[in-house]
């Protein structure tokens, strides 16, 4: 069985009807052609440790192959997922691809303290700073910079997080790859897929190679 979740950003939700949202829509395609199931989670992030406990139950060991995909604070916790399930899986192959993907949030975090609303289900609620030290904890958890399959896509128009910040902090550790304009919610969604189809394809024959 091979799986592939999409995780939204902070104050944002991918409703059990994703129609209305071409980016949610190419990753479900590009699952389904890869021939991967595709998982579209929700995730409230006052709620992390619980999203995380039941997405590491759903892993089936009947599960092959896995790959995290997320936009934002998505993208971030894709990279959590990952490390999480590696610990527990060391032989399964698990992959992240962020988009204008967070990071760091240890020391970021703080800065979601106070009032916020989630743009998708309009609710108002309060991020305090016992939520952003959950961020924290689960960063101290793993080693970030560990050396697993991690794409990393962002869009330079991106007025949330740098582009060239970014670079700095992935390029050591991702594929990294940047495109002209877009912005946060990332444009270039297509694009990206198809650069990971290929790099994706040509590192799973390098791996398979090895292990002969």
């Amino acid at each position: 069985m091979q799986q592939f979740y999409y995780f939204n950003g902070f104050n944002s939700a991918v409703l059990e009807d994703f129609s209305g949202s071409p980016k949610i829509v190419a990753a479900a395609e590009y699952a389904h052609r890869a021939g991967f199931q595709f998982i579209p989670y929700s995730i409230d992030y006052r709620q992390l440790r619980s999203h995380r406990d039941a997405i590491l139950k759903q892993v089936s060991v009947k599960t092959s192959e896995i790959i995290f995909c997320g936009s934002s604070m998505g993208g971030w916790f894709a990279r959590i997922m990952q490390l999480q399930l590696v610990q527990r899986r060391p032989r399964l192959r698990v992959t992240t691809i962020g988009w204008n993907p967070a990071y760091d949030m240890g020391s970021h975090g703080h800065m979601l303290v106070g009032p916020q609303q989630n743009y998708v289900t309009f609710e108002s609620y309060q991020w305090t700073q016992a939520h952003s030290a959950v961020l924290k904890d689960m960063e101290e958890e793993v080693d970030y910079d560990k050396d697993l399959p991690f794409y990393v896509y962002c869009d330079k128009g991106d007025e949330v997080i740098g582009w060239e910040d970014s670079a700095a902090r992935h390029k050591a550790i991702a594929n990294f790859r940047a495109f002209d304009g877009g912005c946060h919610s990332f444009d270039h969604y297509a694009e990206a897929l198809i650069d990971f189809n290929q790099l994706y394809g040509a590192d799973k024959l390098a791996a398979a190679h090895a292990n002969c």
